[in-house]
């Protein structure tokens, strides 16, 4: 079973680690900072001592980090893991963008966000029902007027379900979240529109940050 540091402390950019087992490409280390790629997230990057990872993924209880070319390492290796904070921190900054705006939807307009999805340079949210033009406009408003106020971040597992996780923002409704959030909204800065657009029938709103 792989720790995840991440989990523990979304902030740590460096720590060391030990392979504990090697398959073709990919290496299991003891623990990690690099969260996995999902359906709905990027993940991480960075470096295992000096290579590159080119990406991880998740197979169970354990996270196997992809080593895109030859692959140097053995068991037993240690190794320092160094993540690309850049990367991570923008990803994190979207990822709670999507949460605050989803709230908003709901409290304000009762709109449910179906889905939502973090890229690399922005994200998205998904609705069944058409939405139209002002309320997205007051929807990013009032986000970024609670941005603007430094709302405290909340994720914590639940305590019937295991493995179950969620994120919670002001008085919204709580979410169901396995990924990765900064602290505070103040480090989201401004949530930008870049397109609304109706795409297999449902509102599709993606968003920017600063």
């Amino acid at each position: 079973m792989t720790k995840l540091i991440y989990y523990q402390d979304q902030y740590k950019t460096e720590i060391d680690a030990k392979v504990v087992k090697v398959e073709g490409n990919k290496i299991l280390l003891d623990k990690t900072i690099f969260i996995p790629q999902t359906n709905t997230e990027p993940g991480d990057f960075g470096k295992v001592n000096d290579v590159k990872i080119a990406g991880s993924k998740r197979e169970e209880a354990n996270v196997w980090h992809i080593i895109p070319q030859y692959n140097p390492f053995k068991i037993g290796d240690k190794v320092k893991l160094r993540l690309d904070w850049k990367y991570r921190l923008n990803a994190m900054k979207l990822h709670s963008a999507l949460h605050l705006l989803a709230g908003v939807f709901d409290s304000k307009f009762k709109e449910r966000a179906i889905a939502g999805v973090v890229k690399p340079k922005n994200a998205y949210l998904v609705f069944k029902n058409e939405i139209s033009d002002e309320k997205v406009k007051q929807a990013i408003e009032q986000a970024n007027k609670d941005i603007k106020s430094g709302l405290e971040i909340k994720t914590y597992w639940d305590e019937k379900k295991k493995g179950f996780r969620w994120c919670a923002i002001k008085d919204y409704s709580p979410i169901p979240c396995g990924g990765l959030h900064i602290k505070n909204t103040k480090e989201i800065k401004e949530i930008t529109l870049e397109t609304k657009e109706i795409e297999d029938g449902k509102q599709k709103i993606t968003i920017a940050v600063k």
